[in-house]
């Protein structure tokens, strides 16, 4: 995948828009700093509109505090918004506009040619004020085929830098994005996708339509956005990273999710991939004699690169070999003919318990078992 330009974080636009969720002037820059610090190439801080009182005093911080150095917003093709976008000068300004009949018929009661109006005139508004446009695709994987392409052709004939195809409602599988990432790829144009968590795709979807040649895919921090949420941050950059060498600095995202974690009242659960507090923990026999011998027969990559530490659970579920392992961390032994026995008496004392034995409870039982 090395012809991809990296990830959009929409946590500031995107995720502002989850129920429940409103983010203080403070606490977006400091998202945007930590959005920084981990490398993401491009941060969409928020919707152009002069109903956006707060956006010029957070452009201006996000710039001089948390240094952002590619900046972008989120814009109708509306010349009062377009107008609000330009006097804050980003550096990426992101056009939206509806292209399945649907939402073409709700949200602008306008017939398909007057949408490709409205596409020429608003990317022709702009080109030489922006460094960079990038043009978003509303519902565009439940648009018809042959008018998303007419849209794409117009908006690349008006020199846009990128088309953003928007899962809105996330009904698109990866086979699916992929296919249509692969269709787009024929114009002559960055392709970024914005993928929605519904059938909870958005990831597999992400990196789907990255591996079939798109060069941006969105994110949020913990996934944050509308019903479902997005594209999870410490998920598609995780796997860029771990997996694809790209160089994020995954050290830093259990930070910046528990900031975001903070900021937005929720909860970051053991088991959540990436972050979790427990996607380390280990208790099956099988699992633990194979990490004793090698980590990577059970572990995709190594605890400290997510800051994260290995926690092996020895109990109800543990096996012979595992039994052994606890009575070496203690400095005991016993014999093989009575390590069978040791085990079963060990796993039901779990099991009576509820828990792991804790280390006076399994000096205890040895002792039983070797008097």
């Amino acid at each position: 995948m090395e012809h991809v330009r990296g990830l959009v974080d929409s946590t500031l636009r995107e995720g502002s828009q989850t129920v429940g969720v409103a983010f203080s002037l403070e606490q977006k820059v400091a998202l945007a700093h930590h959005l920084v610090r981990v490398g993401v190439e491009e941060v969409e801080v928020g919707i152009a509109s002069p109903l956006g009182k707060e956006l010029p005093a957070l452009v201006a911080r996000c710039r001089r505090e948390a240094g952002l150095s590619r900046l972008g917003l989120w814009c109708r093709c509306r010349e009062e918004d377009i107008a609000c976008a330009l006097r804050l000068a980003p550096d990426v300004l992101s056009l939206s506009v509806p292209v399945s009949d649907r939402h073409i018929a709700i949200k602008l009661g306008l017939e398909r040619a007057a949408v490709a109006e409205m596409v020429t005139k608003a990317i022709t508004r702009v080109r030489a004020a922006v460094p960079y446009v990038s043009l978003g695709l509303e519902d565009a994987t439940r648009a018809e085929p042959a008018f998303l392409r007419e849209i794409v052709g117009v908006a690349c004939e008006n020199g846009v830098d990128r088309i953003r195809i928007a899962d809105t409602v996330g009904v698109a599988t990866p086979g699916g994005i992929a296919a249509l990432v692969r269709e787009l790829r024929t114009f002559k144009v960055e392709i970024g996708v914005h993928m929605h968590n519904d059938f909870g795709m958005a990831t597999a979807n992400a990196i789907a339509a990255l591996e079939a040649g798109a060069h941006w895919a969105d994110v949020t921090v913990l996934g944050l956005g509308e019903r479902a949420g997005n594209s999870r941050l410490e998920e598609v950059a995780g796997y860029l990273a771990l997996q694809g060498g790209r160089p994020y600095e995954t050290t830093l995202f259990s930070d910046l999710a528990r900031l975001a974690a903070d900021c937005s009242g929720r909860k970051i659960e053991a088991h959540q991939p990436v972050i979790g507090a427990g996607i380390f923990a280990c208790e099956t026999g099988l699992h633990l004699a194979g990490l004793a011998k090698d980590p990577r027969a059970y572990e995709p990559y190594e605890p400290f690169l997510v800051g994260a530490r290995r926690q092996l659970s020895y109990g109800a579920k543990v096996g012979r070999q595992g039994v052994a392992e606890r009575l070496r961390q203690l400095g005991l032994s016993c014999q093989e003919a009575q390590l069978g026995r040791l085990a079963e008496a060990f796993r039901a004392q779990c099991l009576v318990l509820g828990r792991p034995l804790h280390d006076r409870e399994v000096l205890q039982l040895v002792a039983e078992y070797s008097s």
